[in-house]
């Protein structure tokens, strides 16, 4: 199952706030395929999960992952990475 690192958790938790997603709001990725038979994933808020979605909560930070993604991150942690006003997310294995 996906795993959050401390930073990852706090920045879901503070966007998710700033953006006044309610209890159920969370961050939700999904998989879309890239015509390559890769997958690339798509981040997007989302006031609840979708019929599905697998449901990662760590510390008042909520992530949704539909199948496809779930299966892709299923051994990943993903990070935070701050620069200058914006964040990125990266995946590493657990």
């Amino acid at each position: 199952m996906l795993t959050l690192t401390e930073q990852a958790v706090e920045v879901i938790r503070g966007i998710c706030e700033e953006s006044q997603m309610g209890p159920d709001g969370g961050l939700r990725i999904s998989s879309a395929g890239s015509g390559n038979g890769d997958s690339e994933l798509e981040f997007e808020l989302a006031d609840s999960a979708r019929d599905g979605d697998q449901v990662v909560r760590e510390n008042g930070a909520v992530v949704f992952l539909d199948s496809a993604a779930a299966a892709v991150l299923d051994d990943k942690t993903l990070d935070v990475h701050a620069h200058g006003d914006h964040f990125h997310f990266s995946l590493d294995e657990q």
